[in-house]
């Protein structure tokens, strides 16, 4: 989710630099750089206030629909923006902004109008609580728990390993050690475990000298792609104690 909206605004700042279909309309001491398709028709407008975007930046498909709005406050994106679907008649998904960050709650639409997700943001993370409906329009309810499974070698290899795996089949997932924010959201302070992509799980090792031991509560964290392509991320504590 992350990547996408880089994207978009990648290409909102494109359209500005293509002079020979770009044209600018005065306004006072703000402009707005007008970017067309080869058809002719608007692909992108954007306001601009002393070099830097400042406004509600819109583009549009072909057909002259409005697809997206994106607020920007001297050159970050601040505000609500809102993106359609195609032909621009529906909201497909708001999305709060705070300082060039995702900061607040996105949510995303069905074409029926009725609530798809509601997920929530801090710097750009993602954060606990996300929801998301069903066609019926109910919460769903269920998804993957973290599993833990110790892999004890003291005695041959002086190695003790934590498996994190999930309970169910998921797209994707990362696992973190750490704390999660006071929002509970995810940070970039938390460590990053080893990964065995092809089986999904997480792994960390722990080496003991003969006559050593090691205590500590661990909180593990899961960063999930959900089927609607969200993120939901949950946790769980877990309280090792080993000796060698």
């Amino acid at each position: 989710m992350r990547f996408k909206v880089v994207l978009v605004v990648i290409f909102l700042v494109s359209c500005t630099s293509e002079k020979k279909k770009s044209n600018k309309k005065s306004t006072g001491e703000s402009s707005v750089v007008v970017s067309k398709h080869s058809n002719g028709n608007i692909r992108s407008e954007v306001s601009v206030k002393d070099g830097k975007q400042h406004g509600l930046a819109k583009s549009y498909d072909r057909n002259g629909k409005l697809i997206l709005e994106l607020p920007y406050v001297n050159g970050q994106r601040d505000g609500m923006s809102k993106k359609y679907f195609e032909g621009g008649k529906r909201l497909y998904q708001t999305t709060e902004y705070k300082n060039d960050k995702l900061n607040g709650k996105q949510v995303k639409y069905r074409q029926d109008g009725n609530v798809m997700s509601e997920a929530r943001y801090e710097n750009n993370f993602p954060c606990i609580g996300l929801k998301e409906y069903l066609l019926d329009n109910t919460l769903k309810k269920k998804y993957p728990t973290i599993v833990i499974t110790p892999i004890d070698q003291l005695e041959d290899r002086g190695t003790y390993t934590l498996v994190v795996s999930m309970s169910d089949k998921v797209r994707s997932v990362k696992f973190y050690s750490g704390k999660l924010s006071p929002e509970g959201c995810l940070t970039d302070k938390l460590y990053s475990m080893l990964m065995d992509q092809s089986e999904k799980k997480g792994m960390l090792t722990y080496q003991l000298a003969p006559g050593s031991f090691a205590m500590e509560e661990l909180n593990i964290i899961a960063e999930i792609e959900t089927i609607l392509g969200n993120t939901y991320v949950t946790q769980r504590t877990y309280n090792l104690a080993i000796d060698n």
